[in-house]
């Protein structure tokens, strides 16, 4: 009864700042007529910025997949307001950090003693806080530094309440195929998956190893002895968000020579490690002054198919015509691997996708590598969304987009705030 009036309260939490979000907007239509073309200006900045905090503030109060969706949210350059991206954007490193005692009773409850008795030191004020857990720092017994994740208690319930929940509303998007069942299976599987730190350590072994040939790329090292389902501790990188490192002014070959190594983190991922890090937000990165990038927080690591992973490596930067019957045979191949066929209007959609996105962005022909494409231009995560928006009209959507297509929007989002020039075709090449 009691879990049951949780969902319900979330619920209806979440209504209440949809509806108070609108409610700020009609404020603003009516007012307008009032004022002139300047007043109005700053009436609506004003608006967009009260819409961000109250989204900021309610999400970050749910955590959760709640919290999630801010995080995708606030990395909508190009497409949601700045001054509602620049309230959203808190919600990549922070969050309201649990009573001390909840700390003490999650470490109670998995090592059957406090974290004061476990670590040299350990600081119970956390300096991150996320969706499913916050961090603190500490000293081990031997002297080393670290950081210790430690997981907001009854978490994996709250997430099979917000499903439960989101299934009930979305009905109409499920039964119309815009929204599959298999779809959310995947999100809440994900989601679940996010909170046994035990699967994270593994994501993170995983990485640490499989990236050695991106020497560039620090993946921290695991505690074992320090670890369990609800605590996981790690050795502590050092390095800038992203607002942090934007705020030194580095040079554009700096900036230039990070976004093309984020790209080829990506790419790499995808194509050779058939794995990835699917959690973009720009709290998930570090950046120093040498080019160097750390990479943090492995909850949410995706792993292909082996046959999913073949396929795009077939499909990247195709040279033959879209239209094709040998490309339109790829896309087929693709959907057969999730026990689907593809309609015709799904493959409208995609070859659309190639035509109107990939090519421009990823041209084909070998004689263009030295091209560098210049991500300043936000023109290109406005056609990317138009065209994954369409795709979603199309009803096209299968379960392996859904981690993939929330990593390449983060990629082209933060390729963006860095006003990175990144010679796209040719990394791609290079690990296909």
């Amino acid at each position: 009864m009691a879990k049951n009036r949780e969902a319900v309260t979330r619920a209806l939490q979440m209504a209440s700042m949809t509806a108070g979000v609108t409610g700020g907007y009609l404020g603003y239509v009516a007012q307008r007529l009032f004022l002139d073309e300047s007043a109005r200006q700053r009436a609506l900045k004003q608006t967009h910025a009260k819409a961000g905090r109250r989204m900021m503030a309610q999400m970050a109060k749910l955590r959760g997949p709640a919290m999630k969706l801010g995080q995708t949210l606030s990395l909508q350059a190009g497409l949601l307001p700045e001054e509602a991206l620049a309230e959203l954007t808190s919600l990549q490193m922070s969050a309201p950090p649990m009573h001390p005692s909840l700390v003490h009773a999650v470490f109670g409850a998995e090592f059957a003693c406090g974290p004061e008795q476990m670590f040299r030191q350990f600081s119970l004020e956390p300096f991150a806080a996320a969706s499913l857990g916050q961090v603190h720092r500490a000293v081990t017994k031997d002297g080393q530094t670290v950081v210790v994740k430690v997981q907001y208690p009854a978490i994996h319930e709250t997430i099979k309440a917000d499903f439960r929940w989101f299934r009930t509303v979305s009905k109409p998007a499920q039964w119309s195929k815009h929204l599959p069942p298999e779809v959310l299976d995947e999100l809440e599987g994900q989601f679940l998956n996010e909170t046994d730190y035990r699967t994270e350590a593994e994501n993170v072994a995983l990485l640490r190893k499989k990236l050695k040939p991106l020497p560039y790329v620090e993946v921290p090292q695991i505690f074992p002895d320090y670890s369990s389902g609800c605590v996981l501790t790690m050795s502590l990188l050092d390095g800038m968000h992203l607002d942090a490192f934007l705020a030194t002014k580095p040079s554009q070959t700096l900036r230039d020579k990070i976004g093309e190594r984020l790209f080829e983190l990506y790419y790499f991922q995808v194509l050779r490690v058939e794995a990835f890090h699917a959690d973009p937000h720009w709290g998930n990165y570090l950046f120093r002054s040498d080019g160097t990038i750390g990479l943090v927080d492995f909850g949410c690591v995706k792993r292909l198919r082996p046959e999913f992973a073949a396929n795009l490596r077939a499909m990247y930067l195709y040279p033959g015509n879209p239209e094709s019957a040998e490309f339109h045979r790829l896309l087929e191949q693709r959907y057969r691997m999730f026990g689907t066929r593809l309609a015709a209007s799904t493959r409208r959609a995609l070859v659309r996708f190639v035509e109107a996105f990939y090519r421009r962005v990823y041209p084909p022909e070998r004689e263009k590598e030295h091209i560098a494409i210049d991500f300043a231009d936000a023109g290109f995560i406005r056609e990317y969304m138009r065209q994954a928006t369409n795709l979603a009209n199309s009803r096209g959507a299968a379960p392996e987009y859904v981690f993939l297509s929330r990593a390449e929007t983060g990629l082209y989002h933060t390729l963006h705030r860095l006003k990175a020039r990144v010679h796209t075709s040719a990394i791609v090449r290079r690990w296909q």
